[in-house]
């Protein structure tokens, strides 16, 4: 059996407690570019998550959907608020096939977009808006997560001919200034998911072998350093880490998130019964938003071992990202 969590993802998910709720629209802008590389958008002003459900006084919580269309993708907007989530809206211009995403200090939203119908691309939100206001097209092989440092760097994690490779885009910039060889590659691999350790370190998840594979990669380094965690019959592919530095890492194959405490490299605890083939997002205050891969996605209170809320959506839920 080829173990590819974007294949795998197509496999049914359990533990889905909710019906879906009724899809959002968003007023999209007329003839906004799509497929340009490093084009500037010219978006209609951000105003904020608009619309009766919009959840103003709280966090968003985005869905990385690569079935809109065919060889197109979309993005589901919705309430992050642990209880009763509620579709603010829809995104679909600028989603070319989502899978990671990154939400910065400001708000920005950043998709990291496979090539398909579209070429592979990095495409910008600001807060509330339906279009993209700059555009990066520029790598080596293509993207399957994306991750922003506290200076703005935007970090994109590419499977280049199954090898993993990290490229460095300064802020505005659409040619990257850095290009990072995770060591990572071979048989069945897939680029996972991005994050920051409280000392600004990245830490990057790759599948590779049959197998995941942790890196560290210091900032403003070249070099990417293994970690020694234990990862035995942990899947991945989905990683995040809270202020604290506890590291949350998917796990596909055990339906579970292991927690691992700063410093160790045992799992501390495990978050049980969600699926999750899909990519991660954790909070500063550990809460977790898990992608099932499929048609679902899992919200788990900080401290919790198991969900919180799990509902459906009409969707390939293959990332998540949520509002500062």
């Amino acid at each position: 059996m080829v173990y590819l969590w974007r294949t795998a993802a197509l496999l049914a998910t359990a533990g889905v407690l909710a019906a879906c709720a009724q899809s959002g629209t968003s007023a999209l802008v007329p003839n906004a570019p799509q497929n340009q590389s490093a084009a500037l958008v010219h978006a209609a002003p951000s105003l904020g998550e608009a619309g009766p459900s919009a959840n103003r006084n709280g966090r968003v919580l985005y869905i990385a959907d690569i079935d809109g269309q065919p060889g197109l993708g979309q993005i589901h907007v919705y309430s992050a608020s642990m209880k009763n989530p509620q579709q603010i809206r829809m995104i679909t211009n600028g989603a070319g096939r989502p899978f990671g995403m990154w939400v910065d200090s400001k708000n920005v939203l950043y998709v990291a977009n496979e090539a398909n119908a579209l070429p592979a691309s990095v495409t910008e939100f600001k807060p509330g808006a339906s279009a993209p206001f700059f555009q990066i097209g520029d790598f080596k092989g293509n993207p399957g997560s994306v991750a922003v440092d506290a200076s703005g760097n935007v970090y994109v994690n590419e499977n280049v001919q199954d090898e993993g490779w990290v490229q460095v885009f300064a802020p505005g910039k659409s040619v990257p200034e850095r290009s990072i060889d995770t060591g990572v590659g071979g048989y069945a691999f897939d680029p996972g998911g991005m994050a920051f350790d409280p000392q600004g370190n990245l830490v990057v998840a790759e599948q590779a072998k049959l197998a995941l594979h942790l890196v560290k990669i210091a900032p403003g380094s070249s070099i990417a350093t293994p970690m020694n965690l234990n990862l035995t019959n942990i899947a991945g592919p989905g990683i995040g880490i809270d202020k604290a530095g506890n590291i949350y890492i998917a796990n596909s194959f055990g339906a579970s998130v292991a927690v691992f405490a700063p410093g160790q490299t045992q799992a501390s605890r495990t978050i049980s019964n969600v699926p999750a083939y899909g990519l991660t997002w954790v909070t500063a205050q550990g809460a977790v938003y898990q992608a099932s891969g499929e048609s679902s996605v899992t919200e788990i209170a900080p401290g919790a071992t198991g969900p919180t809320t799990s509902f459906a959506c009409e969707c390939s839920a293959q990332g998540v990202a949520v509002s500062r």
